[in-house]
């Protein structure tokens, strides 16, 4: 795939490794032709992610499934909790990243094992829904039934609800800020935190992340252009962009909690994470943003061994470290 200038503005040490990911995996994908296919690459790349969990010890696992009310589908949810812990802890409501039409809840579990064992808390992931199958509401109705569900039994899932975080990445992080939104609104549950690891934000789809870059790696404006027109029902329009449907359009933002978000400079989503920090902030919402230069989508997956990735995950669990421990 060539993108003009991205080179330039590329780290050295990421290269060759975004190269053969892009083999590896098959990017840049054609969903409009292959998502099925995608969705079983991906599938597959969840298996080994298992496979790697399982190396983690003393932390359990439970999947437990929450009926959606609007339609009584059940959605499932796994809670990651401590070993032989039996008092309140804090929480952390994950979803996953896919461009709202890829991806399955189980694809995080080793990261999520090592936060619950680093940070002696509770993770919990919800598997929402995919577009085109299932556009807006329902995926973002599921990962509120799921945050319901873990609120209303917060007694026997030893969780301590004054420290809730939710968080997620790339679609899941568009997600977990508009489930902040929704769910304050609501004022049912009180949240401690947003973590949005550069989460996809603004379906109108026409910000580049710099002058001199007309696309960018791993996740493409063709490929979010597709996920948007598929979680909406039709090509997103500013006019016609439902409330909660992105959390950067048709909101008021006064009533919600810090928020964290981190993205890399070249990724797609750069600008508008920075227009959403600018919005959060002029709302008076403590806000961190934190912006990665050189940084591609997913970068710190990509080669976890060089400085800016290494930054980018010490901040990130520092973060949430912090927000667990409500010192944010």
């Amino acid at each position: 795939m060539i993108v003009k200038n991205i080179k330039n503005r590329l780290p050295q040490e990421f290269a060759q490794p975004i190269a053969d990911m892009c083999e590896a995996m098959g990017f840049p994908f054609d969903f409009t032709k292959e998502l099925v296919s995608v969705r079983r690459t991906f599938a597959q790349a969840a298996e080994q992610a298992l496979e790697m969990s399982k190396t983690i010890e003393g932390v359990t696992k439970k999947v437990v499934q929450v009926k959606n009310p609007d339609d009584n589908h059940d959605t499932p949810l796994f809670i990651y909790h401590p070993e032989n812990q039996n008092e309140a802890l804090p929480a952390f409501y994950w979803m996953h990243g896919g461009g709202l039409v890829l991806g399955q809840a189980e694809q995080d579990e080793f990261v999520l094992k090592k936060f619950v064992k680093n940070m002696n808390c509770i993770a919990v992931a919800v598997d929402y829904r995919l577009a085109p199958e299932y556009p807006f509401p329902t995926p973002l109705d599921d990962c509120y039934a799921g945050l319901e569900y873990v609120f209303d039994r917060a007694d026997k899932l030893n969780i301590d609800t004054s420290h809730i975080v939710v968080g997620g990445a790339s679609a899941g992080g568009g997600l977990a800020a508009a489930l902040t939104q929704i769910t304050c609104d609501r004022g049912k549950i009180p949240l401690a935190h947003q973590l949005l690891l550069y989460p996809m934000l603004d379906p109108i789809n026409i910000t580049q992340a710099g002058d001199d870059i007309d696309d960018t790696y791993i996740w493409t404006r063709a490929n979010n252009l597709f996920g948007w027109t598929s979680y909406l029902g039709q090509k997103p329009e500013e006019s016609t962009i439902p409330k909660y449907a992105s959390a950067l359009y048709n909101h008021d933002l006064t009533n919600l909690p810090p928020a964290t978000i981190m993205v890399g400079d070249i990724d797609l989503f750069a600008q508008e994470c920075i227009a959403y920090a600018a919005k959060l902030s002029v709302a008076g919402i403590p806000t961190e943003l934190h912006l990665y230069p050189g940084g591609v989508h997913g970068f710190e997956d990509i080669n976890p061994e060089t400085r800016i990735a290494q930054n980018f995950l010490a901040t990130r669990d520092s973060t949430l470290k912090a927000a667990l421990e409500n010192k944010l």
